[in-house]
């Protein structure tokens, strides 16, 4: 016990007085070219529940990054977006808002299989 209390310690007093061990090993990334193709990005979403929970269920908070008419896409979490399918009862709150990239919205409705939303309400932030 007193071995695993003394390297505990060990390593606060080595993480805190700013000596670095070894530097982190550099992540492997993704060219932007090929993260945003859908075939690509599909595939990444399958990777980790944690970001197959942002593409799944009825609901869906993010930031705008496309509106056009009926058609919105929302990112969810870095580099994860949703399609969101308006229709001619979809009620934006507050009534009146205008729907614009960058606004953060608040989106309930019915998934569809393709991990899109179909929009009942969207909230405006």
């Amino acid at each position: 016990m007193t071995k695993r209390a003394f390297g505990l310690a060990a390593a606060l007093w080595i993480a805190g007085s700013g000596v670095a061990l070894a530097d982190p090993p550099a992540l492997p990334s993704i060219p932007p070219q090929i993260q945003n193709n859908p075939i690509v990005q599909s595939v990444l979403n399958a990777v980790g529940n944690i970001l197959l929970q942002t593409t799944n269920g009825n609901t869906a908070h993010g930031k705008v990054t496309y509106f056009r008419r009926y058609d919105l896409q929302v990112e969810t979490a870095p580099n994860v977006f949703r399609d969101v399918h308006l229709h001619q009862g979809t009620v934006i709150n507050p009534r009146g808002a205008t729907i614009t990239p960058g606004m953060t919205v608040d989106v309930s409705g019915s998934a569809q299989s393709d991990h899109s939303l179909n929009a009942d309400t969207i909230t405006t932030h």
